[in-house]
This record gives structure tokens, C-alpha cells and sequence, in this order.
């Protein structure tokens, strides 16, 4: 079934480029520049995308978020914003939304944004049914249970088999929190035998311990049952198993809990995409580098820590020379081996782990360096101007803007270093420039 996408933007010209865009990639797209329309027609029909900007002055996009989680809650909701209200799209995504688009962006990002909010909601629909039909059936069996003693002692063996024939991991849990019932599933999953689990602490599994066993408590108490609750198992062997439980209360007939049931699904492999599809979205897919949403991120988390613990923080910022020359000479393809080489030069001139270098733009690169004096950022800087140098792609070389942060903004700790690698370019390129907080001027290298 093709899948339908809500496209809402004040902006006729955002829409008519994203809706073209997905109905070409064969989706099946409605566009609106009415929030009111739009929520209207959200209430009609079944979509499994919303897509929407934020600034908007009939009703912000705040408040479209969160009235289209509540029409529908397995609704994806990806949310568009400039670069100055990123603090926006976050308490968006808080609010219910999957992502966020950055403006300007290109038509690969909406794809692939697309997809991977459209991937997470299936796994959620997936995941959804199959609980609920799992639940149904073992609620079905446990029904049973109240007839006569024969049909309990067949309806117990009958409940063994069934739910020993899952791979999910069933447990059930006696109100003091002793683990009764071990499926074969959970027995597979887990790695223990039933003699190493039934009469222990349910808390001996919980990778959260006591105080996690606490809250699933409350939320019981306050719910009765929790859905798609994620958590994380410890195995035999010590390492983690991250699941999504739907657990529940058994009660008998004064209504009293005697029982809780938790059905655990191993999620390693959905987690394994989504740090994958995470990976994707902050990876230049040329160079393979970071790219700008990243650095943006990074470099205001590392000044927060080098405030915070004074440690060191340096940044370069560079672009080739003579680039739109070589591009124009040699062709693009060209051009992008230049780009691919300078990837390959940053990474073997940083510190793995712990330099984070970044694709700014076009032919511009910047390297945010933790824990790296002027000194430090110096030697590096060096050694990737001269080790591109070294591979002589004709005349192309690398102008360097370095500083080392001693406070301020982000803003201006990026617009200082810009402007050294402006001046490093325009006394001929091919060095470095470092700003020289003691003269308040650019200095040399």
C-alpha cells in the first residue's frame, strides 16, 4: 500500500518542491499552507507522515505537533526549521515529532528523512500487533485456568507450549517481585536455565536495578500496563540485551494483582538501524566526515565542557584554494576526488576518538579539536596543510584559520576562526593563520 504524506508550509513554493519531490519517489502526498486545513484533513483520512514548518502564523507548528499526536499517535512527524531555532525543533521532537529538517536543506535529506521516520513507524505498528496478539492469546489461556482441575492441568501445559513457541521472552513476576514462569524464549534470549531464575529477584535481570524496578511499579499503579516500554535485560554472559516489554498486571477475581507478565521482544537489531540511520544523518556522504547539523551540535557541547571544566578548546576552519579553478578545468568528478582526498586527510592527520572533522560546506572543512591548545591545534593544522600538499593535485593547497576558545559565543568563535582562514587566503593561501588574543589580531604561522 502506498503510503500517504501530509505536507503543511505557509511557504506554496516549500510545498509544491517537497510534494513533487515525494510523489516522484512514489509516495502519495497532500499539500496544504492552511495549519487548520491541514489538521482538518489529518482528521479525515489515514497518513503515515506529517511533514510541517514551524513558523507559521495561523498556528505555530508547536501546537500542530502536538494536535496531530493526539488525532494519531503511530502518526511520523518530521518537523522543518532554520538554523537559528534549532532550540524549536528539539522541544518539537520532545513534544511527539521523529525529526528535523534544517533550511536551507536538499531533496536527499527529505528522502531520507522520510524514510527512516516511515521505517520507525512501521517497527512501531509491527511491534504493536504483534504484542497485542500475543497478549490476547496468552489472556485467552489464562482465562482457561479457572475451570476444573483437569482442564487446568491441560490448559497449563497448553500455555507452556504456546508461549514456549515465541522467541520473545515471557516472564512472569509474583507480587514480591520473584520471577515465577520462565518461557523458553527468555531462557534462549537471556542464556539462563530455569533453576538460575524462578524464585529470584526479577531486579537480578533489570539492567536498571532497584530504582527502575521502582518505577515500572508506579507506572503499573498509575496505568496497569505499560506498552513498548524499552529497557535493557542482563544475559548470563553480563552483556546487555535491549528489549521493548509490554508488561502488565494478572489480577484475580477481587481484582487483586497476584501476577505481572512481561513480554519482552529483543529489539538489537532495530537499535542497530537506528544508530545506523543516525550515523547516515550526521555523515557527509561524500567525504564521510560529519556534516554541518553535527558540528553545530558538537562544537556548542564541547565549549559547554571546556567552560565547565577548563579544559582547552581549539578550532580550524579551511578551505582549498583555487578549488573553483581546478573544478572548472577539470570537471566535477574531478572535483569530488579532491573533496573524498581531503577526508581522507583530515582523519589520518586527527586524533581518532577525539577530533571531530566536519564537512562546513562546498570546499570549506573545520576540525573542532577537545582538549587541544594553540600549540596542539598548531602541529595539526600543519600536518594537514602539508600532508594535502603532498598529494599534488596540481596547485591546490589549504588556507588554515586556527583559534583556541577563551570565551564567548559559539557564533563569534566560529566567525573569529572564519576570518583567519579568510586572511590566511588572501596573503596567498597554502598556510595558517592563528588568532592572537594578546594583539587582538590574526598571527602567521
Amino acid at each position: 500500500m502506498t503510503e500517504r504524506i501530509l505536507v503543511l508550509d505557509d511557504e506554496v513554493s516549500i510545498t509544491e518542491m517537497i510534494g513533487q519531490h515525494l510523489t516522484d519517489e512514489g509516495y502519495v502526498c497532500e499539500t496544504f499552507t492552511s495549519p487548520r486545513k491541514a489538521l482538518k484533513r489529518l482528521a479525515e483520512g489515514e497518513f503515515a507522515l506529517l511533514i510541517t514548518d514551524l513558523k507559521m502564523p495561523e498556528i505555530n507548528g508547536m501546537e500542530v505537533v502536538a494536535r496531530a499526536r493526539k488525532l494519531d499517535d503511530t502518526l511520523a512527524i518530521i518537523v522543518v526549521t532554520a538554523l537559528l531555532e534549532v532550540t524549536n525543533a528539539i522541544d518539537a521532537m520532545r513534544a511527539g515529532a521523529d525529526d528535523y529538517l534544517l533550511k536551507p536543506f536538499n531533496l536527499g535529506e527529505i528522502s531520507m528523512a522520510v524514510q527512516k521516520a516511515l521505517e520507525k513507524r512501521r517497527l512501531v505498528l509491527d511491534n504493536r500487533r504483534y504484542q497485542h496478539e500475543l497478549e490476547e492469546r496468552v489472556r485467552a489461556a489464562t482465562a482457561d485456568l479457572a475451570r476444573t482441575n483437569e482442564e487446568l492441568r491441560h490448559t497449563k501445559e497448553y500455555l507452556e507450549d504456546l508461549l514456549d513457541s515465541t522467541v520473545d521472552a515471557i516472564l512472569t513476576v509474583d507480587p514480591k517481585t520473584r520471577v515465577s514462569y520462565v518461557s523458553a524464549g527468555a531462557r534462549a534470549m537471556l542464556g539462563y536455565r530455569d533453576a538460575d531464575l524462578v524464585g529470584e529477584p526479577i531486579v537480578r535481570l533489570l539492567a536498571g536495578g532497584t530504582q527502575e524496578l521502582r518505577y515500572i511499579r508506579r507506572m503499573l499503579r498509575d496505568e496497569q500496563r505499560l506498552q513498548n516500554y524499552e529497557s535493557e535485560l542482563r544475559h548470563a554472559d553480563g552483556h546487555i540485551v535491549p528489549v521493548s516489554m509490554s508488561i502488565s498486571q494478572v489480577r484475580d477475581e477481587t481484582g487483586r494483582p497476584f501476577s505481572t507478565l512481561a513480554i519482552c521482544k529483543d529489539i538489537t537489531e532495530q537499535k542497530r538501524l537506528e544508530s545506523e540511520l543516525k550515523e547516515m544523518s550526521i555523515r557527509d556522504g561524500l567525504t564521510g566526515l560529519f556534516n554541518q547539523r553535527y558540528f553545530y551540535d558538537r562544537l556548542e557541547a564541547e565549549i559547554e565542557r571546556a567552560r565547565r571544566q577548563g579544559h582547552p578548546l581549539s578550532l580550524l576552519l579551511f578551505d582549498i584554494d583555487q578549488f573553483k579553478h581546478y573544478n572548472d578545468c577539470h570537471g566535477h568528478l574531478e572535483g569530488d576526488r579532491v573533496l573524498k582526498a581531503i577526508g581522507e586527510v583530515v582523519l589520518e592527520c586527527t586524533r581518532e576518538h577525539v577530533d571531530i572533522a566536519c564537512r562546513y560546506g562546498g570546499d570549506e572543512f573545520t576540525v573542532i579539536l577537545p582538549e587541544a591548545d594553540k600549540e596542539q591545534a598548531l602541529s595539526i593544522a600543519e600536518r594537514i596543510r602539508a600532508t594535502f600538499e603532498a598529494r599534488h593535485f596540481d596547485k591546490l593547497t589549504l588556507s588554515i584559520g586556527l583559534m583556541s576558545y577563551r570565551g564567548g559565543s559559539l557564533r563569534s568563535f566560529i566567525r573569529s576562526t572564519d576570518a583567519m582562514m579568510y586572511d590566511a587566503k588572501r596573503s596567498g593561501g597554502n598556510r595558517v593563520y592563528v588568532y592572537d588574543y594578546n594583539a587582538d589580531e590574526t598571527a602567521d604561522a
